[in-house]
């Protein structure tokens, strides 16, 4: 599973995406085969950015947690990095 958390004054600086991109690059080398990614639905920022990745949806969860007193999505994306 891939967990990226950021620090908001160091998002929007492409930090995301290149780490991401080195867990893609670095994973067959340490025999993992897929990468997934366990994000909120209302996260659409990093919905886009594993998308943009090659990452797609595996599945959905409906209202399967509460995040401020509000019922949330969790959103499991997938990419296989060994054919």
């Amino acid at each position: 599973m891939v967990a990226l958390y950021l620090a908001e004054s160091y998002r929007g600086l492409g930090l995301g995406g290149w780490l991401l991109e080195e867990l893609i690059t670095r994973a067959p080398a340490l025999g993992i085969h897929s990468l997934t990614g366990y994000i909120f639905g209302h996260n659409e920022p990093s919905l886009r950015l594993f998308k943009r990745h090659g990452f797609t949806q595996w599945a959905h969860l409906p209202r399967v947690a509460v995040l401020d007193d509000v019922e949330r999505d969790l959103i499991i994306l997938g990419r296989r990095v060994i054919a």
